[in-house]
């Protein structure tokens, strides 16, 4: 069990921001099938669009090539000191 509560994109109360943004990703029968760091991070509206405009600089056609996004990847590990 997940100690940050995951967002519920059918949630009735939802954050109209946070909507706005689940709509962008695909709806909600796209984003319950998103990684629960993503539902996580849902819960604060920010955080999510950083999240968001980070996704589209790494993986929009043509701004980083698949081996500056690993070599991004391989850094951070390193710098943070992960094992797998």
């Amino acid at each position: 069990m997940s100690r940050v509560p995951l967002v519920d994109p059918n949630d009735p109360g939802l954050d109209p921001e946070v909507r706005e943004m689940i709509s962008r990703l695909g709806g909600s029968e796209s984003f319950s099938g998103l990684p629960n760091v993503v539902r996580a991070v849902a819960n604060h509206p920010g955080a999510l669009r950083i999240l968001m405009e980070a996704g589209s600089v790494l993986y929009s056609a043509g701004s980083v090539t698949a081996a500056q996004r690993e070599l991004a990847y391989l850094t951070a590990s390193l710098a943070n000191d992960c094992h797998y």
